[in-house]
């Protein structure tokens, strides 16, 4: 299981700097969960196929670069 932590201008799934793709990141995402009594999350990836990555495995899968054809 990944340790999540404040943001720390790196990327949560690489851990490259987030805004290394200037413009498009850092890609901020927000969550809370009903059992985390309000606490909130912040995570920073630094570009979509980092985030992608890691919605898969909370989802319990695996992100796999391609399209559906």
């Amino acid at each position: 299981m990944q340790r999540f932590r404040k943001p720390d201008g790196n990327c949560l799934h690489c851990t490259r700097p987030a805004n290394r793709h200037h413009p498009v990141g850092p890609i901020t995402v927000t969550a809370s969960e009903p059992d985390d009594c309000g606490e909130i999350w912040t995570h920073e990836f630094c570009q979509r196929e980092c985030f992608a990555h890691w919605a898969a495995a909370r989802g319990g899968g695996d992100f796999v670069a391609g399209g559906v054809s």
